[in-house]
């Protein structure tokens, strides 16, 4: 019998969260005038929804505020970004081919924003996990750390959270998993993220497993479904 293994998109599927996080620090200087440094662009900006890093700057950076026009420079660099160098980590594919699951995508970003995420180079993605099997955080009242994203998908797929396995990259794809009483893989293999230290935190939150390349993934994907 299928499970269902619910990917995060960016930094998982795609080598992109680093782009995203790239937008706002550039226009955050060019508008704002504002810097962060490295552990502030890790805490603030890195694996969450767009409302979700305004909320963080919001209550770290005193009178700090976003209007329109602001959001559609983050936009329209993101999507520079996104249309010229974002790329498919190595190997993904592959496991999307494991016919042990059932594939689907929940992401942080909007509908709006995952469209745009599907670049022509990416478009074979929907072989595998179609329109109808992708959740994104307009869908929800709450973005991850918050469960409701990977509950959503577990319900519409019908699937009890403990035949559910999340592939995530960040703090808040494990905590989001726990709360949904989901298993949990931390992959690492995207830009920046490939390193000891962050190895390490990942361990903190009791992930089934850490890995920083597909064929281990799919190993420790395996591994977890001939334990249920």
């Amino acid at each position: 019998m299928k499970k269902l293994l619910i990917w995060d998109f960016d930094g998982v599927i795609a080598d992109s969260e680093n782009l995203w996080v790239r937008a706002w620090d550039e226009i955050l200087q060019s508008e704002k005038q504002i810097k962060l440094n490295s552990r502030e662009k890790h805490d603030l900006l890195y694996g969450i929804a767009d409302r979700d890093r305004k909320e963080r700057l919001v209550k770290h950076i005193p009178g700090i505020t976003f209007d329109a026009d602001f959001m559609h420079k983050i936009h329209e660099r993101e999507f520079y970004l996104g249309t010229n160098f974002m790329t498919a980590i190595t190997g993904v594919e592959t496991v999307m081919r494991n016919d042990n699951f059932v594939h689907c995508i929940a992401t942080g970003a909007t509908k709006e924003q995952h469209k745009c995420k599907m670049i022509p180079r990416l478009q074979w993605i929907k072989n595998y996990i179609p329109d109808s099997n992708v959740f994104t955080v307009d869908m929800v009242a709450h973005g991850k750390p918050a469960p409701d994203l990977f509950l959503l998908a577990a319900a519409t797929k019908n699937y009890a959270p403990k035949e559910c396995i999340v592939v995530g990259d960040s703090v808040n794809d494990f905590m989001a998993a726990k709360a949904a009483g989901m298993a949990c893989i931390a992959f690492i293999g995207a830009t920046g993220n490939n390193t000891k230290k962050y190895e390490d935190e990942c361990k903190k939150y009791g992930v089934f497993g850490i890995c920083n390349d597909m064929n281990k993934l799919n190993a420790l994907l395996n591994q977890w479904y001939k334990c249920r």
